[in-house]
């Protein structure tokens, strides 16, 4: 589409930034359909013009990724993705109902949770590339992060029992960070929702959903659907009592015979 419009005016007209309008035009990064759309009409598209691009948009961020996939080209890559999506946020909010999310993971835990998948060097790089993505989201200063887990993902023994005590510490130590919220839904909290699988939300642009077998990249009407569920759980959540919760939990952990 043509226009006569410079680049600048562009971007002046969409309340967009210059850069991301070249990165637009160059095709190095995909426009969110709200974006197609404010986009369709500075360029004055037809209607068909602008369905078209709107529907291919919507494909191109509907992204579905197989987890067998994501092995083979390399788990490490997988947490560079996750790293740079983090990194670009303002906003980040994480439900997990089975385990403690990879952001949050003490190294012996994650240790062994990617260990049930990979081994030797993958495992190794996969574990690496996870520090590292802790080291640069958690010391952000511009990144909002709250999570949400379930009371289960707390007990349910994925590691042994030393690595799951290092665990829950690891999580008591993380609460004292400023810019994360840590928030627990107890086994006796009566809950609206039932969310069946972990998610992350970026910002209001895309949510992913990790499945048994794919991890789905969502955008558009799905990102307001999982930001109704996280909303549900965030209420349900304990955070003012967090604290105590896990230290409970610990504390069973502490008094019962360790694995052997």
């Amino acid at each position: 589409m043509r226009s006569g419009l410079t680049g600048t005016q562009v971007a002046e007209r969409t309340g967009a930034s210059q850069p991301r309008i070249s990165r637009i035009e160059t095709g190095s990064t995909v426009p969110t359909v709200d974006m197609v759309e404010t986009l369709c009409r500075v360029y004055s598209a037809s209607s068909e013009r602008t369905a078209q691009l709107v529907e291919l948009a919507t494909a191109l961020h509907r992204r579905i990724e197989s987890r067998k996939v994501l092995m083979r080209g390399g788990a490490w890559n997988r947490q560079q993705q996750i790293a740079r999506a983090q990194r670009e946020a303002k906003s980040l909010r994480i439900y997990q109902p089975v385990m403690v999310t990879g952001l949050l993971q003490a190294p012996d835990y994650a240790r062994q949770i990617y260990g049930m998948s990979l081994e030797g060097e993958a495992l190794a790089k996969s574990l690496r590339a996870l520090h590292d993505r802790q080291k640069t989201v958690l010391s952000s200063r511009h990144l909002s992060i709250t999570v949400v887990l379930s009371e289960a993902a707390l007990r349910w023994r994925l590691a042994d029992d030393q690595a799951m005590l290092d665990q829950l510490r690891h999580l008591r130590t993380l609460l004292r960070r400023p810019r994360l919220r840590l928030g627990i839904v107890p086994f006796a909290t009566r809950v609206s929702e039932i969310p069946l699988h972990g998610f992350e939300i970026y910002d209001e642009r895309l949510v992913t959903v990790g499945t048994e077998t794919q991890v789905l990249t969502l955008t558009g009407s799905d990102v307001q659907h999982y930001e109704g569920l996280f909303a549900a759980m965030e209420r349900a959540a304990d955070f003012a009592g967090a604290d105590t919760l896990i230290e409970s939990i610990a504390a069973e952990f502490s008094s019962q015979p360790r694995d052997q």
